[in-house]
């Protein structure tokens, strides 16, 4: 009986699988990448038209050159932040998977003074499948409020 329920239920393609993997991996080097503090190395994983609302940003960053110059002023030599990925959520939608959503949260290490302090934060990243691999189309991140 257990067999015929089970049947019925629906069934990731395999190729989803894959998906949700290489994303979760894409995330974790995203978080790596940042850690180095190369900003030409963290634009380079976004799309050229991509979107970013970054934790401190003002305003949304568009395209590339916008996104490079935001990561260039948050990694200051001596004042490096760091970021570590506490949890993530991993959605692959479209027809042949070419599009994964990202819902989780990170935790900033920033310097402030000479002194680090943790800033919790929140994201939604959406991955676009490419030749060259799965790149940043929009991103969002903001402070994750206490409680």
């Amino acid at each position: 009986m257990i067999l015929a329920a089970s049947a019925h239920l629906p069934v990731a393609p395999l190729k989803s699988i894959d998906a949700l993997h290489e994303v979760r991996a894409a995330t974790e080097h995203w978080a790596h990448t940042f850690n180095a503090g190369d900003p030409s190395a963290i634009a380079a994983l976004y799309e050229d038209d991509a979107v970013l609302w970054g934790t401190v940003a003002p305003s949304l960053l568009q395209h590339r050159q916008a996104i490079h110059a935001y990561f260039a002023r948050a990694c200051v030599p001596g004042a490096l932040p760091r970021v570590q990925i506490e949890q993530q959520h991993v959605r692959v939608v479209g027809g042949a998977g070419e599009l994964a959503l990202n819902a989780g949260s990170y935790l900033f290490h920033v310097i402030e003074q000479g002194r680090e302090r943790p800033l919790p934060a929140r994201f939604s990243m959406v991955w676009r499948k490419t030749v060259a691999g799965w790149r940043l189309i929009d991103h969002h991140s903001s402070a994750r409020p206490a409680g």
